[in-house]
């Protein structure tokens, strides 16, 4: 980073921070800001480089990249042997049209409403309340189920926990039905999925709430295949919800700004597992159910994409970027060649898997205050608010400040409404809300 007043060596303007990239013998310019602010001919080493200006790119050193056509949709799947697209889910095929399914692989989510019959959901909503009431749930924990730190008011179960199969017939039924997977095989991105499982919760209302979070993981089966979750189906079965209730979904579709989603009646959200979301503060019994659609793979084939290094735990960005780059390579899948250019530290902005890293930097205090307010209090809690306390100063202490301040930065401008046809701006440059675009 060259700052205002040492650019006059170069006889560049000294309202300006240019970001240059040093590599070998070469210097190349990537960006800047330009400061509202005259230096005139004196050092002034003690200004404020946080001052407001316009942060600008070189576009020679982005991707060229024009708005990507849209993937063909498949015609509806096929349920394979022994399962259903008439049960419950069947409905769904109407409500998941081409346009909501284009929306989920633009935006990562996607809200449906309207995706179940109303009397459907007060059956379900009954069943839950008989495996409550009958000790058929666990509360929830964040970490592992044996040991963590227990989210209050907060009950789970699953359909092999204890009886749950004979108290919930309509939830059982669910297994075998592939309406929802059917339909999200229609991209191809999603035609492996094969296999799915339930999750019921509920919410007792007495200011539960839920710790930021993705879904992303891998579990082993009985068989020894490795299911890899590919996309989260959130149900709500919350009649006559009113803004005072709370227990809203956020989720943080960055670079965008995070999207408050109320918990309504027959209402469905999507998206996919790298999704960061959370529950805010639930004042009223809330209830929900989580269907989780994977793909299932052998456990050879499950480790050619399995990092050396759990890049979640990274705060390093540049190191993060280095470790997908090698999953990557691992997995049989190269580096998009419009990336390759890209200077490493920016490229961790165009690399999904890192996508949640950033998130939990940008929005380090609602991390920490959803994790302060979602568990009962006790050692666990504090060691776990230690934790994340000292992963967000690693990541402040091993960044750079221009990187820090770009990405918290693009949320902002990201709103801004711009086209792919007006993303180069004049002279080569640009700008923030051009930039989030591309991103």
């Amino acid at each position: 980073r060259v700052l205002p007043w040492e650019l006059r060596r170069f006889g560049a303007p000294t309202n300006r921070d240019l970001w240059i990239l040093v590599d070998g013998c070469n210097v190349r310019r990537v960006g800047g800001i330009d400061r509202q602010i005259e230096l005139g001919s004196v050092h002034m080493p003690g200004v404020d480089s946080k001052q407001e200006g316009q942060v600008w790119f070189d576009s020679a050193v982005l991707p060229s990249l024009e708005e990507g056509t849209r993937p063909r949709l498949r015609p509806s799947g096929q349920a394979k042997p022994g399962g259903t697209t008439s049960g419950v889910l069947g409905g769904l095929h109407e409500k998941l049209t081409d346009q909501v399914l284009q929306k989920l692989l633009k935006d990562g989510f996607v809200v449906v409403d309207e995706a179940l019959p109303t009397e459907v959901c007060n059956s379900l909503r009954a069943e839950m309340d008989v495996l409550l009431e009958r000790d058929q749930m666990w509360e929830s924990e964040s970490y592992s189920f044996s040991e963590g730190a227990a989210h209050h008011d907060i009950f789970e179960t699953t359909l092999d926990f204890r009886d749950v199969r004979k108290h919930a017939p309509i939830f059982s039924s669910m297994e075998a039905d592939l309406g929802l997977m059917s339909q999200l095989q229609r991209l191809p991105c999603l035609e492996g999925l094969s296999v799915q499982h339930l999750r019921l919760q509920i919410n007792k209302g007495n200011g539960g709430c839920y710790t930021m979070h993705t879904d992303s993981g891998e579990s082993e089966s009985p068989d020894g295949s490795v299911q890899v979750l590919r996309a989260t189906a959130l149900f709500y079965l919350n009649e006559g919800w009113e803004e005072p209730h709370g227990g809203e979904l956020r989720v943080y579709p960055y670079p965008l700004a995070p999207v408050k989603i109320p918990p309504i009646n027959v209402r469905l959200v999507l998206f996919e597992p790298r999704m960061v979301h959370e529950v805010l503060p639930n004042f009223k019994k809330r209830y929900c159910f989580t269907l989780w659609l994977a793909f299932s793979q052998s456990s050879a084939e499950a480790s050619r994409g399995v990092a050396d290094v759990d890049i979640d735990s990274l705060t390093n960005f540049e190191a993060a970027v280095v470790a997908c780059e090698k999953q990557r390579k691992s997995s049989g899948r190269s580096l998009a060649p419009e990336l390759a250019s890209i200077p490493r530290p920016l490229r961790l902005l165009f690399l999904p898997e890192a996508r949640p890293l950033i998130v939990r930097y940008v929005f380090r205090e609602h991390e920490l205050q959803s994790a302060l307010r979602s568990h009962r209090d006790g050692p666990q809690k504090e060691e776990m608010l230690k934790g994340i306390h000292g992963y967000h100063r690693e990541m402040r202490d091993l960044n750079p400040a221009w990187l820090r301040e770009l990405l918290e930065m693009l949320p902002a401008t990201a709103a801004s409404q711009v086209s792919f046809g007006e993303l180069r701006m004049q002279a080569g440059k640009l700008g923030p809300a051009e930039f989030a675009r591309l991103v």
